[in-house]
């Protein structure tokens, strides 16, 4: 399976903070049947985006550098490629341009990108609408979680057909985040408004790299073909960069 979207490098977030716990993290995804991780930190260290410190992509793809070496030395079957999740602000574009984001897998054309917890920004059909004619997919990141998606799906329907795409976390089918979210996640799939399934994973120990528990679940939400695709099929593709369907 392909994880693409987990907080893996040491000390750039909200994730692991040392080196051992980030190989704890590969430990437990190799177990549990994982063998790509995109290490999607968050692009501003800080939760605000008042221009605290970000990771610039030299140090993120320094940090994925690194890590693949302890992975090997370690005899861990995992590779770690490059991404950056980041937030929708008004910069955005400003900030792509000038090469200061990272797509996934540096390569150009999928954006692992974050709403707000609580709302949905005004501008953003504008700006997803503009980085697709750019060329660029955004992949919205955990849109179940969304309160405002939950109140109007059609929020999320509309993203979808200016070019975005939908990644759902595994957690969100496991109860992590409550019976309300597991429910919602299971109508979105129902109404065929996913495209992957990914950890999020921030730490071994309360939000683990762990797909195989909601694997069966999304197995008996949409089959087990379709489910394949979300987990291995459809990130295999993106992280070539190969068109969308």
């Amino acid at each position: 399976m392909i994880d693409l979207h987990a907080h893996i490098l040491p000390g750039v977030d909200d994730g692991p903070q040392t080196l051992e716990e980030s190989l704890e993290m590969a430990r437990q995804a190799v177990a549990d049947g994982i063998t790509v991780m995109v290490a999607t930190p968050h692009l501003f260290r800080r939760k605000s985006v008042e221009r605290g410190a970000w990771n610039q992509p030299a140090d993120l793809r320094l940090g994925v550098e690194i890590l693949n070496r302890h992975l090997a030395d370690e005899g861990l079957g995992l590779k770690v490629l490059p991404g950056c999740e980041v937030p929708l602000f008004p910069e955005i574009l400003e900030f792509l341009k000038q090469g200061r984001l990272l797509t996934l897998n540096d390569g150009g054309r999928y954006l692992c990108l974050e709403l707000p917890d609580t709302v949905i920004p005004p501008a953003t059909e504008d700006i997803v609408f503009q980085l697709s004619s750019q060329g660029i997919t955004p992949i919205l990141s955990h849109p179940e979680r969304n309160p405002i998606f939950y109140q109007n799906p059609a929020r999320l329907k509309r993203l979808i057909s200016l070019g975005c795409l939908s990644q759902i976390t595994a957690r969100s089918l496991t109860g992590g985040f409550g019976w309300g979210v597991g429910r919602f996640t299971k109508k979105l799939l129902r109404q065929g408004l996913v495209h992957v399934m990914a950890t999020d994973a921030h730490s071994a120990k309360h939000r683990p790299p762990i797909l195989s528990t909601a694997f069966r679940k999304l197995e008996k939400i949409v089959g087990e073909s379709r489910a394949w695709d979300m987990v291995a099929t459809f990130p295999e593709r993106i992280l070539r960069g190969d068109p969308w369907l």
